[in-house]
């Protein structure tokens, strides 16, 4: 079982979840686990915090603020702010006696990995990254397939939301799945509100639409310096393929890009796609987070 922890970003208390390792001399390097859209610490990310730190890594997954356990307001979802919880969770990461402050890896999945890949190429503290189910462009997540036409009317309807937030305080909210309603997901919310009562009481601001068009990790990969593996699910209707495949092309520093073939979206977290996933990812942090293999491993890169 998992340690309850608190820590703040931003004036809000954030709770997370700590698993130690079982065997093996502290300090240990450090993983720590950034959750997708609407995604709460006990959601999906228990297994990858029990297998790494099985592997020996101290891990930390924690709610976001605005949701599960941690303080700020309900349901607000904002990239720029997700991201100072990451940076500030791996400060806390950095305080505990357990951690190697020098040893830190961050791993995020599907809005997690736009958000940790954002992060780690401006934090040099992060020693070995992992995305998963990721898009490299929200832009084109949001808009891609729109007419010219219905552009127009998205960017008139971003505006007066906006407007409508600054001038009344009064944003407009929508229900995740009203936000989120590929067929995948129109399935999957209602299945995780079950468990989590909490989400189906979510409502999230509509203008979150406006910075997911501005949530765009294609354009900051290439400033990475540390170690990238990139874990994409071949038949994903949630995020293309191809997004993984873009990533991959811009990231400049080490980089390992696999498929998960056969696999959907919310497949991936479990069965024999979450075998092969997490296999890749502690061999990932093995060797890099690692300092005897990364001192050891010469640069470039492999498909």
């Amino acid at each position: 079982m998992p340690n309850a922890v608190s820590f703040y970003s931003e004036g809000s208390s954030l709770a997370g979840d700590l698993y130690l390792p079982k065997t093996g001399t502290p300090p240990w390097p450090a993983v720590l686990l950034a959750h997708g859209f609407c995604g709460v610490k006990g959601l999906l990310l228990p297994p990858y915090g029990e297998r790494l730190s099985e592997a020996g890594f101290v891990t930390l997954a924690f709610d976001y603020r605005g949701f599960g356990d941690s303080e700020g307001e309900r349901g607000r979802l904002v990239p720029y702010e997700q991201m100072a919880d990451i940076r500030n969770a791996l400060t806390f990461l950095g305080t505990l006696p357990e951690v190697n402050p020098d040893q830190l890896g961050l791993w995020g999945t599907s809005f997690g990995g736009a958000n940790v890949l954002r992060v780690a190429a401006v934090d040099r503290r992060v020693k070995a990254l992992v995305a998963q189910l990721t898009f490299a462009s929200g832009a084109r997540m949001v808009t891609g397939k729109m007419s010219a036409e219905e552009r127009q009317q998205f960017a008139a309807t971003m505006r007066k939301a906006l407007e409508r937030e600054v001038t009344k305080n009064r944003p407009l909210r929508l229900p995740p799945n009203q936000l989120i309603n590929d067929e995948d997901s129109a399935l999957f919310f209602p299945q995780i509100a079950l468990q989590f009562p909490e989400l189906a009481e979510i409502k999230i601001p509509v203008t979150l639409l406006q910075h997911i068009t501005e949530h765009n990790p294609e354009e900051e990969v290439a400033k990475i310096a540390c170690p990238v593996l990139i874990i994409g699910a071949g038949d994903d209707v949630v995020i293309p393929p191809a997004e993984s495949q873009i990533l991959f092309g811009r990231i400049e520093s080490e980089k390992r890009l696999v498929m998960l073939p056969g696999c959907r979206h919310y497949q991936a977290y479990t069965g024999e796609p979450f075998e092969t996933g997490i296999g890749e990812i502690v061999a990932w942090f093995s060797k890099y987070l690692r300092a005897a293999s990364v001192a050891s491993e010469p640069p470039g890169s492999i498909a």
